[in-house]
């Protein structure tokens, strides 16, 4: 084994030129992109004394690297009859990958000296200075956060059109350098704006244009949880005080709560006209709200697992609750508990259109569960670990790490 396998690096070598020097007689088709995977198939190969198949890539059209098992003796390499590969691994960094296949046994044969290009890479944008990215859905774009590297490590604001795959033109420098700067984004009658808090104002910026529209003074305010209702009220929740800031006029009312709550997160529920402050020890403390934005009462609940963070689920009134044994989805409607598929605390999840879309660090793959119970549907690889999921024309898009630096879009088919 160890003499044929040093003899086909040589081979490896030789045809790695993907010319049509030798004529060729093993059948490689073309190869087709599934999501995030690359099939391939060949005929079967005719050979004496097969021992197996050796699956090549390439992204220079120079260098090839062997991509299956060919160290494991039961692996589906050894097995004459199994004719297909799927491709998980396949750098994001290049836009063109070359494939062979080659037989090998008593005598060795490869497939077809011209290499298959793969053109449709997922990668739509990546960089190392990207902060965050936030999804425009009324524009189809993304509103990106950045470094500005070059000028004294300033944050720039920009958008990044799906459509084109191109940066705006337009940009605008952000103040985030004092300890005390915050930003966020949300919602005004429809409208996507980006805020970034500041010594005591609010800078409001339209995130379709990067053009700043407003400044809302506020009490001085160090970081704390906040969210906006989409109609034009900024919440911002400090200590036992709900600060309501209305977008429009500029004015600002405080609501003190009855209760008190260390709270890292608050949330707006869509669906029901409530906020959700969640603390670090595992309680939820609700607020409801009248047509206006305004608080008319509230309610405590604990969730009864102080040890681990709650994940809110956009716009609904469910969290996901990793329990001491397994992972559980909360309704805060009933405060009733429902059972999942899931093994592992997911760090990003999406409810859309009664299916949930769920990933975590170390899974390597986004869960597809049914909402109206919960189970498994089925689960897609990924080698870009999910920050943030959003849903535009079928593809379910998601902004992550790949490898220890980059950060990147990448998208599936749903």
């Amino acid at each position: 084994m160890k003499k044929n396998i040093i003899l086909l690096f040589t081979i490896l070598l030789l045809v790695s030129s993907c010319e049509k020097d030798k004529p060729q007689t093993l059948v490689l088709h073309t190869p087709q992109q599934v999501d995030n995977t690359i099939v391939l198939n060949w005929e079967q190969a005719n050979i004496s004394g097969f021992e197996y198949y050796m699956v090549m890539r390439s992204s220079d059209r120079k260098r090839y690297d062997i991509i299956n098992d060919i160290v494991t003796p039961t692996s589906d390499a050894f097995r004459k009859e199994i004719t297909t590969f799927e491709d998980c691994t396949y750098p994001l960094n290049v836009d063109t990958l070359y494939y062979k296949i080659m037989a090998v046994g008593k005598e060795t044969r490869s497939s077809q000296g011209l290499c298959y290009r793969i053109e449709r890479p997922v990668r739509l944008v990546k960089g190392n200075n990207i902060q965050n990215v936030h999804y425009v859905d009324e524009t189809n774009k993304l509103s990106v956060l950045l470094y500005d590297y070059s000028t004294g490590y300033r944050h720039i604001l920009n958008n990044f059109d799906l459509e084109t795959g191109q940066f705006s033109s337009n940009a605008v420098s952000v103040n985030l350098s004092y300890s005390t700067s915050w930003y966020f984004w949300g919602k005004c009658n429809g409208k996507t704006e980006f805020y970034n808090y500041n010594d005591g104002y609010i800078y409001v910026y339209d995130a379709s244009t990067v053009q700043q529209v407003a400044s809302l003074q506020t009490p001085f305010i160090w970081y704390a949880p906040y969210t906006t209702n989409n109609k034009g009220i900024i919440y911002i929740y400090r200590d036992n005080y709900l600060y309501l800031i209305n977008r429009i006029t500029g004015e600002y009312t405080q609501y003190q709560s009855t209760n008190y709550i260390s709270a890292n997160n608050l949330y707006y529920d869509s669906e029901n006209n409530k906020l959700y402050a969640v603390g670090y020890d595992g309680r939820i403390q609700t607020f409801i709200l009248d047509n206006d934005g305004n608080v008319t009462g509230e309610e405590m609940y604990s969730s009864g697992y102080s040890y681990y963070n709650l994940l809110y689920i956009e716009n609904s009134s469910l969290f996901v609750v990793r329990t001491n044994s397994d992972i559980k989805i909360l309704d805060m409607n009933t405060k009733t508990f429902h059972n999942t598929d899931l093994t592992q605390m997911p760090n990003v999840i999406l409810l859309n259109n009664n299916v949930l879309y769920a990933s975590n660090n170390s899974s390597n793959s986004i869960y597809q569960l049914s909402v109206e119970n919960y189970t498994f549907i089925k689960s897609t690889p990924v080698r870009v670990v999910p920050m943030k999921f959003f849903i535009n024309n079928g593809y379910l898009y998601f902004w992550g790490q790949y490898s220890s630096y980059s950060y990147i879009l990448d998208k599936i088919k749903i």
